[in-house]
């Protein structure tokens, strides 16, 4: 099923706060990514020539089972069926420029193939979402690491955040954001994204 929508939360690890300068969120920080942006394990992250710097983000991503509004929290993973790896590929000149305007970031987050995603594999195949190891290699040197459990916000809190103001649908994506570690990738780089118990997602960049 084709998501209606892909639901990017940002700066929800406390380390990339810090590698990006950002200030520390109150509440969470949400934009989105469109569903053209979708690529599957093996695909190739295709990049535009003249944007710029282009940088791997590594994420667990939720997939919404049932359609929900003012969920609250003590309900809110059940509304999540699947989980996958997320790499939410960034044109980062092009965000920074975008950031220092006070301009949205949907170019330099919606690119075609900028939102590769593993098979999703059902939540219940997982002990606890809240302890997951994510890591992402670039040609085989491991670039990025981290662990749910260091999330600013929580799963159940960003689905009972975002519900408040818009329907989710059975189907959407949210992607939970990312650990520090934040790099540029380059045509010809192999770009290997895994989740210990959910996944690895591989893609080349070309």
């Amino acid at each position: 099923m084709r998501p209606t929508k892909i639901i990017c939360i940002g700066w929800n690890y406390r380390s990339h706060l810090a590698e990006t300068n950002a200030a520390f969120p109150k509440e969470p920080i949400v934009f989105f990514k469109p569903p053209s942006c979708l690529a599957g394990n093996g695909a190739d992250i295709v990049t535009v020539d003249g944007t710029g710097a282009i940088h791997h983000e590594v994420e667990l991503a939720l997939i919404f089972g049932k359609k929900g509004k003012n969920i609250p929290k003590s309900e809110a993973l059940s509304y999540v069926s699947h989980i996958a790896v997320f790499n939410d590929v960034t044109a980062r000149d092009m965000q920074t420029q975008a950031r220092s305007v006070g301009n949205p970031w949907c170019i330099a987050k919606g690119m075609d193939t900028f939102g590769p995603m593993s098979d999703p594999v059902p939540i219940g195949s997982v002990k606890d979402i809240h302890n997951l190891d994510l890591e992402l290699s670039v040609n085989g040197v491991v670039k990025q690491r981290g662990n749910t459990s260091l999330m600013l916000f929580r799963p159940e809190e960003l689905i009972a955040y975002v519900s408040r103001f818009m329907t989710i649908e059975k189907g959407d994506i949210m992607a939970t954001g990312t650990p520090e570690g934040i790099g540029p990738l380059v045509k010809g780089d192999i770009v290997v994204a895994k989740i210990n118990g959910v996944g690895e997602l591989r893609n080349k960049v070309v």
